[in-house]
């Protein structure tokens, strides 16, 4: 694991336990995470944040298959990797970026929320992981405007890849098959007028 990685999430946990305790309730409905599989050996997540006053700074996700793939994300200022982070056998996949940033200004501390973070209407599919197997459940980590954080356990759903069939349906072979006829017909034609010409 990076240093980057460690501290990273150790800056998180750490805003994490000295962040005052958040007064509303947040209920998962107001979040999705979908796990869709691509090709073969691969699949992604999508994060989806129906809220009007959270940003996920971090999920976490149980597989099975953790321990012999791999995971990475193309989200700008994301980090993935194994969790959990020490010891034991790899469980899960996490993904995270920094939560935000403390400001002094006023003569007190504020915190910024990281632009980076996934905001309330925003959603993101760029977090990648190894194995074409469904399995997951998951870990929001959210924070407000306020500096307040709170997690979230939430199901994550199996989504379809939407590929179109591989096989044409009956009646586009049956328009292939009449141009290609018609086509040959043309340079039938064209050959006989070529030889009556000479």
């Amino acid at each position: 694991m990076s240093l980057k990685s460690v501290t990273l999430v150790a800056i998180g946990l750490a805003l994490l336990f000295t962040a005052p305790i958040k007064a509303n309730p947040i209920t998962s409905s107001e979040f999705v995470v979908e796990e869709t599989a691509a090709n073969a050996n691969s699949g992604y997540y999508t994060v989806i944040n129906h809220s009007t006053d959270e940003y996920i700074w971090a999920f976490s996700v149980t597989n099975p298959s953790a321990s012999t793939v791999g995971d990475s994300t193309t989200e700008a200022g994301w980090i993935a990797g194994k969790s959990p982070l020490f010891g034991g056998p790899k469980t899960g996949f996490y993904y995270a970026t920094l939560p935000g940033f403390l400001e002094f200004r006023h003569f007190h501390l504020e915190f910024d929320v990281n632009p980076e973070t996934i905001g309330p209407g925003e959603s993101s599919s760029n977090f990648f992981f190894g194995t074409d197997l469904l399995f997951s459940s998951g870990t929001l980590f959210l924070v407000d405007a306020e500096g307040r954080f709170s997690t979230l356990a939430v199901d994550v759903i199996h989504g379809t890849n939407n590929v179109a069939p591989a096989v044409p349906e009956p009646s586009t072979w049956a328009m292939m098959i009449l141009r290609f006829c018609g086509l040959g017909l043309l340079a039938y034609r064209r050959r006989n007028h070529l030889a009556l010409a000479e």
